[in-house]
């Protein structure tokens, strides 16, 4: 499977949850990580990282407008705007060409990606992430949108690993604790914490990931959590028909969510 592109789902049905953040930050990151599927060197390392992909679904831009600020001395993240419309004389296909030796593909779903929107999303995604604000409104929405994905006919019909992102979080408050608590109460895992810290609006506004960031003290403490993601997506089973067939073999976690009694719980 090392010449098959792992492709990796940001999405959540409520906007402002930090997809776009999520997802420069996840393409930078791999950006910045050796693959394990390059020749490797004298010493026996990997002779390169991942050639990375972003593509803009979201209808904001604001992918497109991150990969535009990015400095060429950093590694290249390619950009597909799919968000706009193909050319006169272009075919979709052809617009939303990636290079071909692209091996991690970032997308960055939209917030209204519902019946053939999403179908196509999850038609061309091997992960789903879905980031999640620590509030009760974000609980709620999230929890939602977590049971319309797992019981969608085409999740259901061919599986794909689902992890939830807890994001902007201040830890050791009573959000955290109460987002902590819904994400307890469902069948997927919470795979990130990402605290709420300026250095992810330095790096939007530079076109950076917090792994382009050595000499920011957040940012560093911040780069341990973005590679245990980056562990968690690489150890997930790659969409051929034996890992379709092992996740089929889970029970449906979407039964499993109680959304209305998670969020009565979070206002409590």
């Amino acid at each position: 499977m090392a010449d098959i592109p792992r492709r990796i789902l940001i999405i959540n049905g409520k906007g402002g949850c930090g997809k776009t953040t999520v997802a420069t930050n996840l393409a930078a990151t791999y950006a910045r990580t050796l693959n394990p599927d390059s020749p490797p060197q004298a010493n026996g390392k990997p002779s390169s990282c991942y050639s990375v992909a972003l593509i803009d679904h979201d209808p904001q831009a604001s992918s497109s407008h991150w990969a535009s600020l990015r400095d060429g001395a950093q590694p290249e993240v390619h950009l597909q705007a799919a968000h706009q419309r193909a050319g006169m004389y272009q075919t979709q296909a052809f617009a939303y060409r990636i290079p071909q030796q692209t091996n991690r593909i970032i997308i960055d779903g939209h917030s209204n990606a519902r019946d053939r929107d999403l179908e196509m999303l999850l038609k061309q995604t091997d992960v789903v992430l879905v980031p999640i604000l620590a509030s009760p409104i974000d609980i709620h929405a999230g929890g939602r949108f977590l049971s319309e994905l797992l019981t969608h006919r085409l999740f259901r019909a061919s599986p794909k690993p689902v992890g939830v992102i807890a994001n902007r979080v201040h830890q050791n408050t009573a959000t955290h604790d109460k987002l902590m608590h819904f994400l307890d109460c469902l069948d997927v895992p919470n795979v990130a914490t990402f605290r709420d810290t300026p250095a992810y609006h330095d790096a939007m506004a530079s076109g950076l990931g917090i792994v382009d960031m050595p000499e920011c003290r957040a940012a560093r403490k911040e780069n341990v959590a973005w590679r245990k993601l980056v562990a968690w997506i690489e150890s997930q089973p790659h969409s051929d028909r034996a890992s379709v067939q092992a996740l089929r073999s889970r029970p449906l976690s979407a039964g499993r969510i109680d959304t209305r009694r998670e969020a009565d719980s979070a206002q409590a």
